[in-house]
């Protein structure tokens, strides 16, 4: 049964969170995007998760003239990481995304970074 707008956020996970450092280059991480077909990765700092990468920001930076080789995810990142328990239905995490005009919101159990929900994953909820 496909998961409804009530159901936990965690029923949408599909699979655990790319992360890449703080020091990773800004190639490094289009490369995973690429690679994963994901729009964006967390960025891990030493007690935990210190922002998110999204594609939007690598368009930008490229569009600036920023060079992905030098450049690094702690230059990049947004830190102002809005995040939604796992636990919370996925219209919690609906409003959030919204309200925050945000494409991926990281999902935490316990503490921990356990995945990131993309605008497509909280869609399907509702048009199931």
């Amino acid at each position: 049964m496909p998961p409804t707008p009530q159901d936990p956020v965690e029923s949408l996970i599909t699979g655990p969170p790319v992360e890449v450092r703080v020091d990773d280059t800004l190639l490094r991480i289009a490369e995973l995007m690429a690679e994963d077909s994901i729009g964006a990765v967390m960025v891990h700092g030493p007690a935990g998760p210190a922002g998110v990468v999204s594609e939007r920001d690598l368009v930008l930076a490229v569009a600036e003239g920023t060079d992905l080789e030098s450049d690094r995810a702690g230059d990049l990142m947004a830190l102002d990481v809005v995040t939604v328990d796992a636990r919370q239905p996925v219209s919690v995490a609906a409003a959030l995304m919204l309200d925050g005009g945000m494409r991926h919101l990281p999902v935490m159990a316990g503490g921990k970074l356990v995945g990131v929900l993309s605008m497509r994953d909280v869609l399907a909820a509702y048009v199931s």
